[in-house]
């Protein structure tokens, strides 16, 4: 770890040497920030274009200040809000000015749910119902209309899929674009006799790459630090009420499966099963679901892993994705003792059905608890599994909070190819907290136990430092993990390892930079594995990364070097070459460059050479994305490797990877949606097409193709499944 010591050592006194370019990190406002609200006794009509005399004669809210890229400097465009309210909704309207003549000075990739928030123009508002300044729930739309919310944990931590039940609509023209919002007081969670809110209001202006708050927020973090917010004042909501949500649903699935040289098998099936979703309280939410269905899901992106871990899918099943951040308690993906993939799915990523699921969640500014019991269904391959978690987390002090959690997995005894397996359990105990003593410090932990009937007791610990300003983060975290079992999480590793990494980062921007230049970003990290036992390392990897520039468009030129050690008590079998056992030191290169991904057009590429453990590896990596207009979205990606004299049989060889994706869509509503992936490691295409029709808020008609194809040339390994899904959703609210 010399040389990374020496380079951070050195970085910290480029600290010393530029700190007085950034500004300060401002504390938040003792004296919070009023904007008044307007009742009204109509219902408005959500058309975007705001021109009831309603609107006009609502408080207007416009001194927005910039976050990014110069802290605190007028926006340079203006933006006016207004806000109304009945004893249904609360009415959220936006004039965006700006010079809008020329298309190109309209940022719109897509017309996708939960688009990318850094490659759009938007208008968002964040809200805090509870006032605990930590939690927020943030709703925003793009001048299309095309809908983005998502819940915030502690200002930094965030659950993107999650999707409400809201109303927005557009309108746009030569001068501004507007945006009329319609949040129904049901989706809403506040307290009984509730008058006011807290509020962020923001705005992305892509056209100069430029993020805006009201109020000020500083550049360090997202605009959804609520310590920061604002009163939304004069509300008069209806009292909070028992709100209950069905969703039915019927799906048709239609699949072909063929497995080496034995005939075909096909299948047809309808199904019936729903959702049930009960706010008992504000606070308070029970979900239920029966003869769960996940077909309108998104199938996992295959990759060639290239690492000594285990890879990482993202969870994107709609039941499993509402509170998940209550359930996490954990620091990094690196150990999680609750992970939700590990229901209902194989280690394939294969579904398996799930007979039914209940979760509740609570919620007030002092505590929050939840409980999660699923029931999967056995199958030919898999034993009857009853699964249940249960968290508990406290709240103290301005930003800080302590809590637990526990896990249980019982897999039922069965048999398979043969073999009898008995019943198995798994338990995990967790505790875990988060401390901030000032806006600039956080300090995270958590430690757990497992216990498995067949592998016995294990241990995992984690805890994280970081130190951060508008120039510099520093942070430390270091792991220990002993036999850990988390039967419904994951640990990435999968052996006992000691684990440190020291990180350091800047984001310099001087003003003798040219216009064209935003920040310059060198950083350097380390982590490294050690034996818990004896000490002898196994695995170190670095990075270090003298050149990091972004434009003030928003591409990014970086080169960086990996310094790796890796030592190998056994045969490391990847990619289907084997690498023999022995310690490895190489060096890796990477450089990599992004154009301007809010344009038409817009392209990344990077190349990563040098030695690899016993041979060498050159790997290019590309995507190139076509966006003509938001309605139609076209985009490649491409991973080429090319490893040379690797392995115990010195295999000179090449893989790859060829991804292709489309998106048309007739408005946000109606979108048709089809991937391919083609990956020659494995042998293997994939592809899946998939027809969305919101026809009704959060009501759907989907039709989906999946199929799945490897070694159709060999027939005694070969495996062709062919897939064709009709689910029809309906969404009703009591």
């Amino acid at each position: 770890m010399k040389p990374v010591c020496r380079t951070i050592f050195f970085f910290l006194l480029l600290h010393r040497s530029v700190a007085q370019v950034a500004p300060p990190v401002f504390d938040p406002p003792t004296q919070r920030a009023e904007f008044p609200a307007t009742e009204i006794h109509q219902t408005l009509t959500v058309d975007g274009r705001l021109d009831e005399a309603l609107w006009r004669g609502a408080a207007v809210a416009d001194a927005f200040v910039q976050q990014n890229p110069t802290q605190g400097q007028p926006a340079t465009y203006r933006t006016e809000v207004r806000v109304l309210f009945n004893q249904r909704f609360l009415y959220v309207g936006a004039t965006c000015f700006g010079d809008y003549r020329q298309r190109r000075n309209l940022r719109v990739q897509n017309l996708r749910r939960d688009f990318e928030f850094d490659d759009n123009d938007l208008f968002g508002i964040a809200l805090d119902g509870f006032l605990d300044q930590r939690n927020a729930v943030s709703f925003q739309t793009s001048p299309y209309g095309s809908q983005r919310d998502l819940q915030v944990i502690d200002g930094e931590t965030f659950n993107r899929e999650w999707d409400a039940l809201w109303f927005v609509r557009t309108h746009r023209t030569d001068s501004c674009w507007t945006a009329e919002f319609a949040i129904p007081w049901k989706t809403l969670r506040y307290p009984a006799g509730a008058d006011k809110l807290g509020v962020i209001f923001l705005r992305n202006l892509r056209q100069f790459n430029e993020n805006v708050t009201l109020p000020a927020v500083p550049r360090l973090f997202t605009a959804y630090r609520m310590a920061y917010e604002g009163l939304l004042t004069g509300l008069r909501p209806p009292r909070p009420s028992a709100n209950v949500q069905a969703n039915p649903y019927l799906v048709y699935d239609a699949t072909r499966t063929q497995s080496g040289t034995d005939a075909p098998v096909q299948t047809a099936r309808p199904k019936l099963g729903g959702e049930l979703k009960w706010a008992v309280s504000p606070n308070t939410v029970l979900d239920l679901t029966l003869n769960t269905d996940f077909a309108q899901a998104d199938a996992d992106r295959q990759v060639v892993n290239l690492t000594r871990f285990s890879v990482l899918f993202p969870e994107r099943r709609q039941f499993f994705l509402e509170g998940a951040n209550l359930f996490n308690a954990t620091l990094n993906e690196f150990i999680q003792p609750f992970f939700s993939r590990r229901i209902g799915l194989d280690d394939a990523g294969n579904l398996l059905p799930l007979d039914a699921g209940l979760r509740l969640t609570h919620q007030d500014p002092k505590r929050s608890f939840g409980a999660l019991l699923v029931r999967e269904r056995a199958t030919a391959r898999s034993p009857r599994t009853h699964f249940g978690v249960g968290r508990f987390s406290r709240n103290f002090g301005e930003q800080s909070r302590v809590g637990g959690m526990v896990t249980f997995r019982q897999d039922d005894a069965f048999r398979l190819d043969g073999l009898a397996f008995g019943v198995n359990q798994n338990y995990t105990a967790t505790v875990d907290g988060l401390l901030r003593p000032s806006q600039r410090t956080t300090v995270g932990f958590m430690a757990s136990g497992s216990r498995d009937t067949r592998l016995g007791d294990g241990l995992a610990a984690q805890a994280q430092v970081t130190y951060q300003t508008n120039l510099v983060t520093l942070s430390l975290l270091q792991f220990l993990v002993k036999n850990y079992q988390p039967g419904v999480g994951i640990e990435r590793f999968g052996r006992d390892y000691v684990f440190t990494g020291p990180l350091v980062e800047f984001d310099v921007r001087p003003k003798w930079f040219p216009k064209w230049l935003r920040t310059y970003e060198p950083d350097a990290s380390a982590f490294a594995f050690h034996d818990p036992t004896t000490g002898r390392l196994i695995s170190f990897e670095s990075r270090v990364a003298p050149l990091d520039l972004t434009l003030q468009s928003g591409a990014n030129l970086e080169v960086s070097f990996e310094p790796n050690v890796q030592v190998l008590d056994e045969p490391f079998d990847f990619v289907g070459s084997t690498v023999p056992a022995g310690r490895y030191r190489f060096v890796r290169t990477n450089l990599g460059y992004n154009t301007d991904f809010s344009k038409k057009i817009a392209a990344s590429a990077n190349l990563a050479t040098g030695a690899y453990y016993d041979g060498r590896l050159n790997a290019w990596t590309f995507e190139g994305r076509l966006a003509p207009v938001p309605h139609a979205e076209f985009s490649v990606q491409y991973e080429f490797n090319r490893f040379g004299n690797l392995g115990e049989r010195r295999r000179n060889f090449d893989t790859h990877l060829l991804g292709l994706n489309a998106r048309l869509a007739l408005n946000p509503r109606v979108q048709l949606i089809g991937f391919y992936q083609r990956n020659t490691a494995v042998n293997r295409d994939v592809y899946n097409v998939r027809l969305s029709w919101e026809y009704r808020p959060l009501s759907y008609l989907f039709v989906v193709l999946n199929s799945n194809q490897r070694d159709l040339r060999n027939p005694a390994n070969r495996l062709r499944q062919d897939q064709a899904i009709a689910k029809l959703t309906y969404l009703k609210q009591f």
